[in-house]
């Protein structure tokens, strides 16, 4: 009989892709069944729905949202609990991996209230405040960062594996290029705001593509995030050397195009540009919890692999100036890109997942009928 295990998280695209990675893996590796839990309104049912087995709990973040909004938040998430341990009565799950954001707190928490396994994957480098307050009732928690440690504390078992990816292919940068219907023969930059997008970095871009079209010949390509995808497509008309997309399915080919990118420095999207070998320019959005992403990017930065460029600093005079540093310096930006192949992780999907098989392993099998104590938790 096959493994059953719960994915728990979303909200955004950050928290999403990693599980998304770890369900892959698994199941190249066991007979593993695997459910998806996230929250309405996230990412997750664009991302996921039709194509994985998904359930849609209420929930909501509570930071920012005051006394008021605080109030309807935990409301959604004592819901969502409920709803959590009757899933768990009624799947018996050997396993709950939990991802972050407040799409995993209902169903770590049931996890947690219901004794069953749960492992927490936490993507970045300053732990979120789910993964703090359930660290300790996990039986591993999966970091992609070293330092992340010291947040956790000494009695957590955590595991540094890196930030689990979804497989990309091996491209050539010519074949790359033409597989999206770019030029070859002329340098493509590459602007993205994470799964949502990033309206800054877009105007930012649209303002610098023409003047590195002219300057130095280059295409940009800007990952505009669907909301945002229609406004700058007809702004880009008149553009010259811009390229539009609202998402980019074949990220992969995306990077491997790339002479520099130009991101915000979410979780995923940091190890993205270090496996793909993709100097960087980083630009930490501003109001990340506890200044997460400025967090992410330093690693790489000190490694020489990426610059920083404050938000408030992000003009399309000031990108265009950086960008162009980077492309009239070939020698700079090999170095550069050896310094992120060398911070990359590329196995980090299959390390986790052979920590998830083991905490099962350990843990023992769940199947069967649920006993009467989880009965009357649920």
């Amino acid at each position: 009989m096959s493994i059953h295990v719960i994915f728990a998280g979303g909200g955004t695209g950050g928290h999403v892709f990693p599980a998304m990675a770890m369900a892959d893996a698994l199941r190249r590796l066991d007979d593993v069944r695997v459910t998806f839990v996230g929250a309405r309104g996230g990412l997750e049912a664009d991302l996921l729905g039709g194509r994985e087995r998904l359930v849609l709990l209420p929930g909501s973040g509570v930071r920012g949202r005051g006394v008021a909004g605080g109030l309807v938040a935990a409301a959604r998430l004592g819901s969502a609990v409920v709803a959590g341990l009757v899933w768990i009565r009624r799947e018996r799950p050997d396993v709950v991996v939990g991802t972050g954001g407040y799409a995993s707190a209902a169903m770590a928490l049931a996890a947690a209230l219901t004794r069953t396994p749960l492992v927490l994957q936490e993507q970045n480098r300053v732990p979120g405040l789910v993964n703090r307050r359930l660290a300790r009732r996990a039986r591993r928690v999966l970091l992609a960062f070293e330092s992340t440690r010291e947040a956790l504390g000494p009695r957590v078992r955590a595991d540094v594996v890196g930030n689990p990816l979804r497989p990309a292919r091996e491209l050539e940068r010519g074949r790359a290029a033409r597989e999206l219907g770019l030029d070859a023969s002329r340098p493509v930059v590459v602007v993205v705001g994470g799964s949502r997008g990033a309206r800054r970095l877009n105007d930012a871009a649209l303002a610098a593509g023409p003047a590195l079209h002219r300057g130095c010949r280059a295409q940009t390509v800007i990952v505009a995030g669907r909301a945002d995808a229609d406004r700058v497509a007809r702004e880009a008309t008149s553009r010259e050397g811009v390229v539009v997309m609202g998402w980019c399915d074949a990220m992969d080919a995306l990077l491997a195009a790339a002479d520099v990118a130009v991101a915000r420095a979410g979780a995923s999207m940091v190890f993205e540009l270090a496996r793909a070998g993709v100097p960087a320019v980083f630009v930490p959005y501003p109001h990340a919890a506890d200044d997460h992403q400025r967090r992410n990017a330093e690693p790489f930065v000190e490694a020489g692999g990426a610059v920083c460029v404050d938000d408030a600093d992000l003009t399309g005079e000031h990108m265009a100036a950086v960008v162009r540093d980077l492309l009239e310096h070939p020698r700079r930006r090999e170095a550069m890109a050896s310094a992120m192949r060398a911070a990359a992780r590329p196995d980090a999907a299959e390390l986790a997942a052979r920590i998830i098989l083991d905490v099962v392993k350990k843990n023992g099998r769940r199947t069967g009928a649920a006993p009467e104590s989880l009965r009357r938790v649920a």
